[in-house]
């Protein structure tokens, strides 16, 4: 067994350790009692999956998958209580700026949703690290891999209506809408570009994420020319 089926067995599993704590938590078991509770039931699952690959001909059963996905299982139940205390305090600070409650919330995530599809469309999501060498190579050789004029303006001007469309989501910022907003959107965009880049089959480089902030930057720009002249004429008024 390689070290990337290795790695692919333990992140496959920390899900299971980190869902699984959160589901068993109120079954008032103490807390050895959940941990042994779901490394057994890890143990049972993977060896049975084992035994089921033993009858398949394309398919060798191992024991260390049967390690790994206990290990994996272990990763996530320590996980699990820090990832709980994250998502509720990321929770908190996104409700304080107003997104929950704002109806073009809605519009944002089509948004988000559209760029995702654009970028990952056929989804050819994998756990298999070893594929990763190969996906990458085209960035590796060449990292701003230049792509058409046509794809950068296109680039930009999906990320410029992303921020502008985050920075009328964020109401209760105020003055502080514009920087957050260009910097949560610079982030998605180096996390849709790494997801690209590892699916391979769009391969994606750093001029096009210099497109991105450059929208962004464009894009905050001008929300905030369209706020300030709206300012003038209800001052006006």
């Amino acid at each position: 067994m390689s070290l990337p089926d290795i790695a692919q067995n333990v992140l496959l599993y920390i899900p299971f350790g980190v869902f699984g704590v959160w589901a068993l938590r109120g079954k008032r078991l103490s807390r050895t009692a959940l941990v042994l509770s779901l490394l057994a039931l890890a143990l049972a699952y993977s060896a049975v999956m084992e035994l089921l690959q033993m009858l398949l001909a394309d398919r060798i059963a191992s024991t260390l998958d049967i390690v790994a996905n206990v290990g994996g299982t272990a990763t996530g139940i320590a996980l699990a209580s820090p990832a709980e205390e994250a998502v509720t305090i990321a929770a908190a600070r996104v409700r304080r700026t107003g997104l929950m409650s704002t109806p073009a919330r809605y519009l944002l995530a089509g948004i988000l949703a559209a760029i995702v599809v654009a970028a990952w469309y056929p989804f050819d999501i994998t756990l298999d690290v070893s594929t990763l060498s190969e996906r990458t190579r085209a960035v590796r050789r060449d990292p701003w891999l230049w792509p058409a004029a046509s794809e950068l303006w296109a680039q930009g001007a999906r990320y410029l209506l992303l921020v502008a469309t985050m920075m009328f989501c964020l109401p209760k910022l105020a003055r502080w809408a514009a920087p957050v907003a260009i910097v949560v959107t610079v982030l998605f965009a180096v996390i849709v570009d790494l997801g690209q880049l590892g699916m391979g089959s769009q391969p994606i480089g750093l001029a096009a994420l210099a497109s991105q902030a450059a929208g962004a930057l464009a894009g905050a720009a001008a929300a905030l020319l369209v706020t300030l002249v709206r300012g003038k004429e209800y001052a006006a008024a």
